[in-house]
């Protein structure tokens, strides 16, 4: 494990030429600050996102047509006698005027360009670029002519700015743009006393999505209250000759160093909040940011950014013990691709980098103030995919998934402060649209909190009409109890899980059995064969709905013990309906179904895996007598799918133990992908490998990190189990620094000898008072218990061991 190729192979993504396109370039971000590096020597280009640059603002939710609150109850009535006299598809015309708009869409911001001209030809040899992961760090460099020309860039999380260095073997004239696809309302450039140029902004105060036929799709308006504002400023240092300007551009003529330090500021306040300020505040508090991170001292700057970042990204790694066959990153994604299909087994440190990367990218695109959207924090299009925004009926999720066990905590607080602010803004949609108490969120969500159906009338219910998004985005934060502090998370949360249970208690309707149920009810994105021959999405009770109002109402009946509060109306009804809830649906193909009644399936391949979020992400011991169905599903909707769809389909393998089907996934999930949207049928990687839906959207990078957690290390059942549903390709590997339940820290390493990884060493240590005392651990080989009640434990295995010896 200790090969230097081999470390630097899953710490670095290397390429032999600059960025063509897009999903070639190379992400840096601080969370808040987002770059793509396309790395051309002469003209190196930077396209840059704030976090904050967003569409819209918190009035965008009241802009109208808005259902009333009598209109929605008779939309309501209506559709659940449409759903229960079996005319499904005037159920979903119903709930079609349900619709609000569209949620707002994430901004790309400005691109900076900085040019270098040797007069000494063009054409570049020896070139190398590079993006460390364990830095941060972009580079590229080369030869142009005679000239060795060498760029860095990084983006500092405790300064908040980007800093870019041009050094060159003899003397260049270097020149710094701004440019942005927003609407300018003004530049400055400063040469006397401080070399400075900034770009100030207009964001739309509506975006609609592409996939929305919209005459007028980008509106923009000079109402301070209904969009934002904001600001790019650049400031330049330099080693020799003195900064000039022309045409709006800072130049430095005859230097061999050159220092550009960026940064941006917008008038967003926090979520769901009124913008406050104006483009020009928004670039005195960029400004300040680079005056201070010049007058610090960019060696000291640059020092803070590699202990701050290594703080993080040191805490977990996986590591293989086989090197890569080629140095390109590109060029082994391709060389593993043959006409017989993709062996990523070839190159086994490929898995661990995308491991790596992903841990790389959760850093990068979560520690700010919101929450890492469906392409984090990148995006170059005024109209994105899917408005680049919180889609909460899978992909924020999923973007989440590998907070706790990749030992990312502080990554998941945007996550909770978004959802807090959803349970705040969400009881005004609950009261007026369904007359419920609590709160309420649908399919979509953005940096201002919308919680309303989208649509505008027009849109297809599968996709459009889901009112228990909340259910699902509150689940994940119990399951975050489970790594440590359970008391006290559960005490915390026990308002929070009140109140969406007052939502769900008032969303169940008594059926004819005397069950309880929902209707109208959807299944993320999914439709049926109504009896008629119609394609139909709406019917009642999907089982999704049954597992997150099941889950949920345990939650709450858990965090009511914990916090003193068993006796609270809303815990006791729970308990009640909790003994009145179906079971999960299973067909008469034994398959577990997407709604009650059993609906012959419109698309037997179908992406969503909604029916099976008991079994992951869901963190309760699985029922016997539903494995087997659950396996059938998964067997009758194939294998291929998008790319977060791939990843989703590898942890549910993985948690039933089956490293063949694990591995058929990752062959699919290593498919080069070129281009940039493609069909939606199939998913990969771009030649950066970020994860193509397609198009690129980073919650299968992130989904990724987790689904191979879940193949070494799972702890839902009560066991430390190793080495579950490992596949052949990840190779000869070790894993370190991931989490178990209920807190403990593990380092695992492992071989194949035959088919089957065996255990080489493996370590412990509690992070938690929760996680001291005796654990029983489950290998292929065997079982054991540990005792970590001296915190840590390691359990190194002779090489002919197969199994896990006592501690």
């Amino acid at each position: 494990m200790s090969d230097p190729l081999s470390a630097a192979s899953v710490h670095e993504l290397r390429y032999d030429s600059p960025a063509s396109e897009w999903n070639e370039a190379l992400p840096l971000g601080n969370g808040s600050l987002g770059a793509m590096c396309f790395g051309d020597l002469t003209a190196a280009r930077l396209q840059i996102n704030d976090e904050t640059a967003w569409s819209g603002s918190p009035a965008s939710e009241y802009d109208e047509p808005r259902i009333s609150a009598g209109e929605a109850r008779r939309t309501l009535d209506e559709s659940r006698r449409a759903v229960a006299e079996g005319r499904y598809t005037d159920a979903e015309t119903a709930v079609k005027r349900l619709q609000h708009r569209h949620s707002q869409a994430y901004q790309p911001f400005v691109d900076l360009v900085v040019r270098v001209t040797t007069h000494d030809g063009t054409s570049a040899t020896g070139y190398r670029r590079r993006l460390d992961l364990r830095t941060a760090t972009h580079t590229a460099s080369g030869r142009v002519g005679e000239v060795h020309i060498a760029h860095e860039t990084w983006v500092s999380a405790a300064h908040g700015v980007l800093v870019h260095r041009v050094t060159a073997s003899t003397h260049v004239d270097v020149s710094i743009d701004l440019a942005t696809p927003l609407r300018e309302l003004g530049r400055e450039v400063l040469v006397d006393g401080a070399a400075e140029s900034s770009v100030h902004v207009l964001l739309p105060r509506d975006v609609a999505p592409p996939h929305e036929a919209a005459a007028d799709p980008v509106v923009y308006s000079d109402d301070p209250a209904a969009a934002l504002r904001g600001a790019a400023v650049v400031g330049v240092a330099a080693d020799g000759g003195h900064p000039t300007h022309a045409g709006g551009r800072l130049a430095v003529e005859r230097t061999r160093d050159v220092v550009v330090v960026l940064a941006t500021a917008t008038t967003f306040t926090g979520l769901g909040r009124m913008p406050a300020g104006d483009a020009l505040s928004a670039g005195e508090d960029a400004r300040r940011r680079v005056r201070e991170a010049l007058a610090t001292g960019i060696g000291s700057v640059r020092e803070r950014h590699l202990r701050d970042h290594a703080a993080l990204y040191d805490r977990a790694s996986m590591e293989s013990a086989d090197a890569p066959g080629d140095d390109d990153t590109a060029r082994r994604l391709t060389s593993i691709a043959e006409e017989d299909g993709i062996h990523p087994e070839r190159d086994p440190a490929l898995s661990a980098l995308l491991f790596n990367y992903g841990r790389y990218l959760l850093i990068s695109s979560s520690r700010g103030s919101l929450p890492a959207t469906l392409q984090g924090i990148w995006n170059a299009e005024t109209r994105p995919p899917w408005s680049s925004n919180y889609t909460t009926n899978i992909n924020l999720q999923m973007n989440y998934w590998p907070v706790d066990v990749a030992n990312l905590a502080e990554t998941g607080r945007p996550y909770a402060d978004l959802i807090a602010h959803l349970a705040e803004k969400g009881r005004e949609t609950a009261a007026r649209v369904y007359g419920a108490p609590g709160w309420v969120a649908h399919h979509n969500t953005d940096a201002w909190g919308y919680t309303q159906s989208v649509g505008g009338g027009t849109h297809d219910a599968k996709s459009a009409f889901w009112p228990l998004g909340g259910l699902w985005l509150v689940r994940q934060l119990v399951d975050r109890a489970e790594f440590g502090a359970r008391r006290r998370t559960l005490t915390e949360l026990f308002p929070l899980l009140r109140s969406s249970a007052e939502f769900a208690l008032s969303w169940l309707q008594r059926g004819e059995d005397g069950l309880w149920g929902t209707a109208p009810s959807t299944s993320p994105e999914n439709e049926f064969v109504a009896p008629d021959g119609d394609i139909a999405s709406v019917a009642s009770t999907s089982t999704m709905d049954l597992v997150l109002i099941g889950d949920h109402l345990r939650d709450l009946c858990a965090a009511a013990e914990v916090a003193g509060e068993a006796d609270d109306p809303v815990v006791v009804t729970a308990r009640q309906v909790l003994e009145e809830l179906p079971g999960i649906p299973i067909g008469a193909d034994g398959a577990i179904t997407e709604w009650r009644g059993d609906h012959p399936q419109a698309d037997r391949h179908h992406r969503h895996l909604s029916p099976l979020v008991f079994l992951y992400p869901g963190s309760r011991p699985i029922p016997a007598h539903l494995i087997e169905p659950a396996r059938r599903l998964l067997d009758s909707r194939g294998d291929d799918g998008t790319g977060w769809s791939l990843v989703w389909k590898m942890a549910l393998r993985a948690r039933l133990r089956e490293p063949d089907a694990v591995e058929r996934l990752a062959r699919l999930m290593f498919r080069p992908v070129t281009g940039g949207r493609g069909h939606w049928s199939g998913g990969g990687l771009y030649p950066n490998l970020l994860c193509a839906h397609p198009p690129f959207q980073i919650d299968g990078n992130l989904g990724w990190v987790a689904a191979v957690i879940e193949c070494v290390v799972q702890s839902h059942d009560g066991f430390l189990d190793l080495l579950p549903a490992v596949p052949r390709s990840f190779g000869d590997a070790r894993l370190r620094g991931v989490v178990a339940r209920p807190g403990i820290e593990v380092d695992l390493e492992w071989r194949f000898s035959g088919a089957t990884p065996e255990v080489r060493s493996a370590g412990f240590r509690a992070l938690s008072p929760d996680a001291l005392g005796r654990h029983r651990v489950r290998t292929p080989h065997g079982e054991c218990e540990i005792d970590l009640r001296e915190v840590a434990v390691t359990v190194a295995l002779p090489r002919e061991a197969h199994r896990v010896q006592d501690a």
